[in-house]
């Protein structure tokens, strides 16, 4: 009987402290092999940090982060999707976020930190900025980001 109350409770406080290590500052990395990366030794940000950016994104009526927080290509990607949410909702993400995090289109990646740590989100839109820039449709965009980054689906 006491087995079962002490393996009980240890089942207990592991799921709790799964649960509440993000908001203690552990790490919340998820991503593979193909889709981390790391910008000046930051591979990843706290749950916390990550949840009050998309929570003061939402209170400014944003549809994506303030691209003004990052350098790079990932602020040239941000950029990008904050002037076009209406393509990037129409594109599919291959980094498989969709499965790990529920995301419905290369949008929603731009609406947390997520594409900032994942070179397959960034690589997306930067080939889809320049195909756009080129007057490409959505639909020769869409395949181009499908040859480009599917992984045998």
């Amino acid at each position: 009987m006491r087995r079962a109350i002490i393996f009980g409770s240890s089942v207990a406080a592991i799921l709790a402290l799964a649960y509440l290590w993000p908001m203690l500052g552990g790490s919340t990395a998820k991503g593979n092999a193909r889709g981390a990366m790391c910008v000046a030794g930051h591979c990843c940000c706290t749950g916390r940090a990550e949840a009050e950016t998309v929570a003061a994104n939402g209170a400014q009526g944003r549809l994506t982060l303030d691209p003004n927080q990052f350098f790079g290509p990932v602020k040239e990607a941000y950029k990008f999707a904050e002037k076009n949410p209406e393509l990037l909702a129409q594109l599919h993400c291959y980094c498989g976020c969709d499965k790990a995090e529920g995301h419905q289109s290369l949008l929603d990646c731009y609406r947390s930190m997520h594409a900032a740590s994942c070179e397959i989100c960034t690589g997306e839109v930067l080939l889809a900025k320049r195909m756009s820039e080129q007057g490409s449709p959505v639909d020769q965009i869409r395949n181009a980001i499908r040859r480009n980054f599917a992984q045998n689906d």
